[in-house]
């Protein structure tokens, strides 16, 4: 009876043995939010990742600066950083760049150049019809094509890094009363024409609506087939939002010591398309809960070494390389 009693002993050992050691190696699930820039990208690379379930959700940068500043998630994504109400401990990891393409959607019209002051022109509503002077001026070969129908400006109606990115061009390029700001009225000093929400919302929004103009990724436009105005860079070159484009000038900036790219817009890069930003992921640097914070670690070191070489051109992204990369990395070290 003795011995009976220590098989079973001995049984329900081994079983809870069993029973413990799955839940000891258990898989993180951990949660992000924030930059629709970059939706895209993450989407794939959270799909593709099996080390742990990552899941992402497109809200804008406002949001998604928020929701990780109140703990409601493991990470952000933001393409613009801090301006208040930061929260402590964390830290900014630049995850991914390319370039903001400014849209338009006008039957006939296959290229249109486009300088920084006609851009800000248009979109603060001093140039409102597309067959304008000033436009057909840099589009010679096109001018015909350019009808007098007024222009419909679509922007970003909730808080969004695409926009304070856009911004933060404009002040340096043209300047008036644009500043770096998430919100578009804050951005721009206008509420003129449609807001849309998120990139997606832009493109969508851009598809039905005739002779209109508006700015966002080239992921999300580029799959709904609305064609890029070329930006005249630094150089003096009119250059199509491209990755390759994008590549070459934000291969020229510098990165501060907390990972934020110091973008010089007037910056004269060959060939470079200067309506470039980088995405960064927000992440802790010294969280309650080191499982959470060992599993966005290990997600953010797979992104940047082996998602992003492998996904983002075709995607219409620019991988991070070289001192940009480093760096990012590094910051990568400190989340815990």
């Amino acid at each position: 009876m003795r011995k009976f009693s220590g098989i079973l002993a001995t049984t329900a050992l081994v079983a809870s043995v069993v029973l413990l050691a799955p839940a000891a190696n258990a898989a993180e699930t951990i949660t992000g939010s924030g930059s629709s820039y970059m939706n895209s990208i993450q989407q794939a690379c959270s799909a593709a990742y099996t080390t742990d379930s990552v899941t992402y959700t497109s809200k804008g940068s406002g949001t998604g600066k928020t929701e990780f500043a109140s703990g409601a998630t493991q990470f952000g994504g933001t393409d613009s950083l801090y301006s208040s109400d930061s929260p402590s401990n964390f830290t900014y990891v630049p995850l991914i760049g390319g370039p903001i393409g400014i849209l338009y959607n006008v039957k006939g019209l296959t290229s249109l150049n486009l300088t920084p002051k006609l851009v800000s022109d248009i979109f603060t509503g001093k140039i409102t019809k597309w067959n304008d002077a000033a436009i057909k001026a840099v589009n010679v070969a096109s001018a015909a094509k350019l009808p007098a129908k007024k222009i419909q400006v679509v922007y970003r109606s909730d808080d969004s890094g695409t926009t304070n990115n856009f911004a933060r061009y404009m002040d340096q390029t043209v300047g008036g009363k644009w500043q770096a700001a998430d919100s578009w009225s804050s951005a721009s000093g206008s509420t003129l024409g449609t807001g849309a929400s998120k990139n997606a919302g832009i493109v969508t929004t851009m598809k039905t609506l005739a002779f209109s103009i508006g700015y966002a990724d080239l992921a999300d436009a580029k799959s709904a087939g609305i064609p890029f105005a070329a930006l005249k860079n630094g150089a003096g070159q009119f250059v199509k939002p491209t990755v390759n484009a994008s590549k070459l000038f934000l291969a020229a900036n510098p990165t501060s010591s907390n990972g934020e790219v110091v973008f010089d817009y007037k910056k004269a890069v060959k060939g470079g398309y200067n309506l470039s930003l980088v995405a960064y992921g927000i992440a802790p640097t010294k969280s309650a809960n080191a499982a959470k914070a060992a599993a966005v670690k290990a997600y953010f070191t797979y992104f940047l070494n082996t998602c992003s070489p492998a996904k983002a051109a075709g995607l219409n992204y620019v991988a991070l390389s070289g001192a940009l990369k480093t760096k990012a990395l590094a910051l990568v070290a400190k989340i815990k």
